[in-house]
């Protein structure tokens, strides 16, 4: 039923965030998520619309920086999703602070 439900929501994402503002609406949106797990078949609406709002956004980051993510992956959406934080922090994407402004930009940096 989730896999449906993420399915459905990813077919009409509006969101036209790309890279650090992508990636800063993938950290809000994590730091929104339950602090514990509730336990399998524990959900309520709102716990539910949180875990689909991250899963969105998370699977529109992989899928910008080339991971092979699909909602099919979802029928078990913890294992789902410790998998693709850790293939983005592999990547050196760290989803536990927002990107910092000017990191990238030379114009900014001191040498």
């Amino acid at each position: 039923m989730y896999v449906q439900i993420l399915g459905q929501a990813l077919e009409v994402w509006s969101d036209d965030l790309t890279g650090d503002d992508l990636l800063e609406l993938v950290v809000a949106r994590r730091a929104a998520l339950p602090a514990r797990d509730l336990g399998a078949g524990t959900w309520s609406a709102v716990s539910l619309a949180v875990e689909v709002a991250y899963d969105c956004a998370l699977i529109n980051l992989a899928a910008e920086r080339g991971i092979d993510v699909s909602p099919r992956n979802f029928s078990h959406p913890s294992i789902a999703r410790d998998s693709l934080e850790w293939q983005l922090a592999v990547r050196g994407i760290d989803l536990d602070s927002p990107p910092q402004p000017g990191r990238d930009d030379p114009a900014t940096q001191n040498t």
